[in-house]
């Protein structure tokens, strides 16, 4: 006889990505996978590492003194060594538990994952569905391989992986539940900060997804639903999900927590006459396509109309990525993008009192003196300071293959466990040195910093995204063909501390993808 569900002991592990850090995510991923197993009458323990950075002395005794059935945790592939660690210490203490991994520290190495770690199953895409299945095959003693989306270990060591799952219909998977969290612990750390004229004390802010995946495929980025088609969720599906979290949890601010909200101009503006039409106020962020008006073809006058609108429904702040000035290197990011469309999007939400945000990598095969100074020459003429960052070649991408197949990674385990974040050179694939890398970025960020006055210092250049851009004000000229921008009004901008600016562990952030991209509305 199986086992019935209520008899069965699962553990959930949310992981610290960035211990010491000054925010914390509530993780949109787990949650939806615990909503999904809840539903399906699964009764489940979460440890969350994050909110509690309990440090890896207190998880392995937790383990070792609490037996589970199950142990499902995921992560991004930065945090691999961690993940690799935990998966084996459990194995240790636990050796009859079934230990089930997600996300890209896995999913995008499934096999090398498994062949260097005790791990049991690997979900190798979307993970709602088959997380459960995995475990209901395991409780009903079903064959694995009738369970799509996986890879797993056979008896005799071989690997198996199934079927790709054919992504799942974004609108009928159910509103996360955010009832195991502590939620309004996280909310004290929101990541996201306020808009210009508010304090962050009375912020109330919570994700909710609007999209899964990303409408493009540039050579450095990996997302989870890499193979899945991009989906949006309509708006009326997202206007019911912020109501109830309105009324739950009290919010006023709400993150689009996507890898792209928006890839089209008529799918912002679509979102935006919902949320007018409801007569819901609150304000939010989002991550939208680095050229989402010029692609579009969009006279300056209709962007601007789209922006305002936009804003009247409370957006207040966008990230969007240049990456690079120079369309070299742009080609080789597989980003089909006019560089030009940079400044005009940073102009047109500016008019619209929207914030912007953006990031740079530096650092891909053809990088050098010049490439550089022009993806700051970018930022300068928008008045805009980036996230800066560097390529980190991560598995399951064009620019990971580039790097084993010129001999820059020669052991995946080792270059796997030794990452650590887009703020470090893990991996030079130029002829500059490490030094004359950063002598370059050093000096268009010097120049960035004293033209609009951030007070940052040396070592704080190359930073996440603590730097306020919001407090930044540079007025722009029409965008046109060729363009010198005002220096604005310098003696209302906000100078920044440089104590109370640090570097964050595994910020990954910003990393946008935009390649060509012809919209298709969902109904």
């Amino acid at each position: 006889m199986p086992a019935e569900k209520n008899d069965l002991k699962l553990l959930f592990v949310n992981v610290c990505l960035r211990p010491g850090g000054y925010t914390k995510f509530l993780p949109v991923g787990l949650g939806s996978i615990l909503t999904y197993f809840k539903i399906k009458g699964y009764d489940f323990t979460l440890l969350d590492i994050d909110i509690d950075e309990y440090d890896d002395e207190y998880v392995e005794n937790y383990i070792k003194n609490n037996h589970f059935d199950f142990i499902l945790t995921g992560s991004i592939v930065t945090h691999y060594k961690w993940v690799k660690w935990f998966v084996n210490m459990s194995k240790r203490h636990q050796p009859n538990s079934s230990i089930i991994v997600g996300n890209s520290v896995a999913g995008s190495i499934p096999e090398l994952f498994l062949n260097n770690t005790k791990g049991d199953i690997v979900v190798t895409g979307e993970g709602e569905i088959s997380a459960y299945e995995a475990v209901e095959a395991i409780r009903l003693k079903k064959d694995l391989k009738t369970v799509e989306g996986i890879s797993f270990r056979n008896d005799d060591g071989s690997i198996t992986t199934t079927e790709h799952r054919k992504a799942a219909k974004i609108n009928e998977l159910p509103e996360i539940d955010w009832s195991p969290f502590d939620v309004e612990r996280y909310m004290e750390k929101a990541e996201t900060m306020p808009d210009k004229d508010d304090s962050p004390e009375t912020m109330r802010s919570i994700p909710v997804v609007t999209a899964r995946g990303c409408a493009f495929k540039c050579s450095f980025c990996h997302y989870v639903f890499w193979d899945d088609p991009y989906r949006n969720r309509s708006p009326e599906s997202i206007i019911t999900e912020i109501k109830h979290m309105i009324k739950r949890y009290n919010v006023n601010y709400i993150h689009f927590w996507d890898d792209l909200s928006f890839a089209s101009a008529i799918q912002a503006e679509k979102l935006a006459d919902k949320i007018i039409e409801s007569g819901l106020k609150f304000k939010w962020v989002a991550s939208v396509r680095v050229d989402l008006f010029s692609r579009a073809r969009l006279s300056d006058e209709d962007a601007l109309r789209v922006a305002k609108k936009m804003r009247q429904a409370g957006c207040y702040s966008v990230g969007f990525a240049l990456e690079s000035g120079n369309k070299e290197i742009l080609k080789m990011m597989n980003k089909d993008v006019e560089v030009d469309a940079f400044y005009k999007t940073v102009y047109t939400f500016r008019k619209a009192d929207i914030i912007c945000q953006t990031s740079v990598v530096f650092g891909y095969p053809q990088e050098n003196k010049e490439t550089i100074k022009e993806t700051f020459d970018q930022c300068l003429k928008a008045g805009l300071y980036p996230s800066i960052g560097f390529l980190l070649p991560l598995p399951y991408t064009a620019m990971y293959d580039y790097a084993k197949v010129n001999g820059f990674i020669t052991d995946e385990d080792r270059y796997l466990e030794s990452m650590t974040e887009r703020q470090d050179i893990c991996v030079n694939m130029t002829k500059m040195s490490d030094e004359e890398i950063m002598d370059e970025i050093k000096i268009g960020a010097g120049k960035l910093n004293e033209m609009l006055e951030l007070g940052l210092t040396e070592d704080t250049y190359i930073k996440t995204k603590k730097y306020q851009s919001q407090k930044v004000k540079k007025t722009l000229e029409v965008p046109q063909e060729q363009n010198i921008t005002s220096m604005g009004n310098k003696s209302t901008r906000q100078r920044l501390d440089p104590k109370e600016i640090k570097r964050i562990r595994n910020d990954v952030s910003f990393n946008y993808s935009q390649t060509d991209f012809k919209f298709e509305e969902n109904e």
